[in-house]
C-alpha cells in the first residue's frame, strides 16, 4: 500500500512540476520548390509539380501562395475555376503543430489539404488529398529555394 501511495505521489508531483520550454517555432517564410510527384486524380495517374511561397508567418500560423502544374499531355485537368485546366495559383493557410514538426496547409476556396513533416530547416515532406468529385492524392518533398 505504501508503494502505491509513493508512486502516486511521485506522479502527481511530476505532473505539477515546471513544463520544459518548447523549442522555437520554425520559420517557414520564403520560396519552396517541390519535386515532381505522382498524382492520382479522379482515377487517373499523372504528375504534379508545384512551388509555394510563405509570405506571412506569425507564430505557428502562415499564409502561402501555391503555383501548381499538371502535364497537358496526360489530359488530366485541375479543378480551380477561372484558371487554365493544367496550371493554377491558390492561396493556402498553414499551421505548424505544437511539436514544431508537423505542418498542415489548407487551400482557400478549395478543399485540398497538405499534411507535412518538417525534416530539417529546408525540407518538408507532404501528403496531399482532396475529397469529393475531384478527389486526388499525392505525396511530395519540398525544399526551400536558396536565395541568390
Amino acid at each position: 500500500m505504501y508503494k502505491t501511495l509513493s508512486v502516486t505521489a511521485l506522479l502527481i508531483v511530476g505532473m505539477a512540476g515546471p513544463v520544459s520550454a518548447q523549442a522555437d517555432i520554425p520559420d517557414l517564410t520564403g520560396a519552396w520548390t517541390c519535386d515532381p510527384a505522382p498524382l492520382l486524380i479522379r482515377g487517373e495517374w499523372t504528375t504534379l509539380t508545384y512551388t509555394y511561397e510563405v509570405h506571412d508567418q506569425k507564430d505557428g500560423l502562415f499564409v502561402a501562395d501555391m503555383v501548381w502544374d499538371l502535364p497537358p499531355a496526360a489530359d488530366v485537368k485541375g479543378n480551380q475555376e477561372g484558371q487554365s485546366s493544367f496550371t493554377g495559383k491558390v492561396t493556402t493557410y498553414g499551421v505548424i503543430d505544437w511539436d514544431n514538426q508537423a505542418v498542415e496547409m489548407v487551400a482557400y476556396k478549395d478543399s485540398h489539404r497538405h499534411s507535412g513533416t518538417i525534416v530539417d530547416a529546408d525540407t518538408i515532406r507532404f501528403v496531399h488529398s482532396e475529397i469529393g468529385d475531384d478527389a486526388w492524392v499525392s505525396r511530395s518533398v519540398c525544399r526551400r529555394s536558396m536565395s541568390k
